[in-house]
């Protein structure tokens, strides 16, 4: 029996290998975009500047001083036809039973305002966001709320805690 020994050198697969420069390049850039991601999730967005005098400034101001737990000047954000139905006291305890809103995760999007004369209807999407992280969801609704101009101030012209209405108390 003749045993032969191949000998001969077969032509081995080529290896490409890429540069470590190229790796590195990459990685930076990979990190750059999630830390870039991390502080657009993680900072909190700016509210928008409205003009001073503007429905949606008042409403703006009005919504502010109602999340910072400033119900008094909330209702000072309400129009005499409002007031006039609702007292301080009444709004109070309206804003104790409707307190859950603040801890709510909301977002309110001006979507437009309506100007005729000195009456205003501003259209505000409402996203409420639940659970977190990735998996992390947003539902969104729309709703009006009316403003009136009294004494050349925009105030509220209905009865809010919030941005929830509420009925007037008799």
């Amino acid at each position: 029996m003749d045993a032969r020994i191949d000998t001969t050198t077969r032509p081995s697969t080529p290896t490409y290998r890429v540069p470590r420069s190229v790796l590195l390049v990459g990685a930076a850039i990979a990190a750059l975009i999630v830390l870039a991601l991390t502080i657009a999730l993680a900072l909190p967005a700016r509210p928008t500047d409205y003009a001073a005098g503007s429905p949606a400034a008042a409403f703006q101001d009005f919504y502010a001083a109602w999340e910072n737990r400033d119900v008094d000047a909330a209702y000072r954000h309400l129009s005499s036809n409002v007031t006039g139905q609702l007292s301080l006291a009444d709004y109070r305890n309206r804003d104790s039973e409707q307190s859950w809103q603040r801890d709510q995760d909301r977002r309110l999007v001006l979507q437009g305002a309506d100007v005729t004369g000195d009456r205003a209807v501003l259209r505000i999407r409402v996203d409420q966001f639940s659970g977190g992280g990735i998996g992390g969801q947003r539902s969104s609704s729309e709703r009006s709320v009316r403003l009136v101009r009294e004494n050349d101030t925009w105030l509220i012209d209905e009865p809010l805690i919030g941005i929830e209405s509420v009925g007037y108390m008799y």
